[in-house]
């Protein structure tokens, strides 16, 4: 079956895909594809290339949104904290390799560091309130 360069650049185009994409995908010299539309016809492994680079992008969208539905919960479920208290937590731990659960771990593991920098770099109002907040949580 002869598979007509119209074909494939609807399906390029439906697919919000440019040549140069295609072509860095499937390691397929750049003129060679370009040159597939003055012949009016593409080879038939280049359609097998192109429906897997459809279905693996569709693949990628369906992760990702798989994944930002799954970290959106953990995200708000940090132990009662307002958005303040959370942003204040963090802003402490700035630049350092910290993730929010690890300060919260340690808070919860009074491991002596991560409460020395707490102690140092929160106003003593805002300590106990978090604190009370992890203690009890």
């Amino acid at each position: 079956m002869e598979i007509t360069n119209t074909i494939f650049e609807t399906l390029l185009t439906k697919n919000n895909f440019k040549k140069k994409e295609f072509a860095q995908y499937s390691k397929i010299p750049y003129n060679t594809v370009v040159g597939w539309r003055k012949k009016g016809y593409v080879p038939a492994y280049a359609m097998v290339i192109l429906k897997d680079m459809i279905y693996r992008k569709k693949l990628d969208e369906e992760t990702e949104q798989t994944l930002k539905r799954n970290i959106q919960p953990i995200i708000n479920q940090n132990h009662k904290l307002t958005k303040n208290e959370e942003n204040r937590l963090k802003s402490v731990f700035w630049g350092t390799n910290f993730t929010t659960d690890d300060i919260l771990k340690g808070i919860k593991e009074k491991n002596q560091k991560i409460l020395k920098k707490i102690e140092e770099n929160l106003p003593l109002n805002l300590q106990k309130q978090i604190l009370g907040k992890l203690n009890y949580a």
